[in-house]
């Protein structure tokens, strides 16, 4: 197995994703068995499924020479992003193209929309709270570092609509 390490160095994170699974991989052919027994639970037509860590390596992307998939059998439940909306009808999205941003976004009553996009950015920090009914914010970010940005929006206030970007000649454009 060959990886080019210069590519994972600007990303901490995925390499240290890389490195747990190359050592792993590697401590897999000397460990030894365990001294417990693994009990099986019998499925419908008899065949046994449990989990192991020939499995966990499969799902991580890693292949084990003599590893054999489990079945998959039942009713796979959506996540909730694609789930169908409840009966409030709220809706908040979020666009994040940059490393290390964070978004939260609260809403509470109905008819609420949501969307925050972050462009180019880094280390920012955005928070949306939404309370009340058919609430809009509209909110753009982009080529911004270390931002902290909040919206409140109380019941019966005006939509937000915001462009905030940083320029070439690092002033600050916030537009709305």
């Amino acid at each position: 197995m060959r990886f080019a390490i210069g590519c994972f160095a600007s990303r901490p994170l995925t390499f240290s994703f890389v490195c747990a699974a190359l050592l792993f991989a590697s401590m897999r052919s000397t460990m030894a068995e365990s001294a417990f027994i693994q009990q099986a639970t019998m499925g419908a037509a008899g065949s046994s499924r449990h989990v192991t860590f020939n499995s966990m390596l499969q799902t991580s992307g890693l292949t084990v020479t003599g590893y054999r998939a489990p079945t998959h059998s039942g009713i796979t439940l959506p996540t909730p992003e694609t789930a169908n909306p409840t009966t409030n009808h709220n809706f908040a999205s979020t666009l994040e193209a940059g490393y290390f941003n964070r978004v939260t976004q609260v809403q509470s009553g109905s008819g609420n929309v949501s969307n925050v996009g972050i462009v180019k950015g880094l280390y920012n920090n955005v928070g949306v709270l939404q309370d009340g009914h058919s609430l809009t914010s509209n909110l753009l970010l982009v080529n911004t570092i270390g931002l902290s940005v909040g919206v409140l929006q109380p019941s019966g206030s005006a939509p937000v609509n915001m462009l905030i970007a940083r320029l070439p000649n690092g002033a600050l454009l916030i537009r709305r």
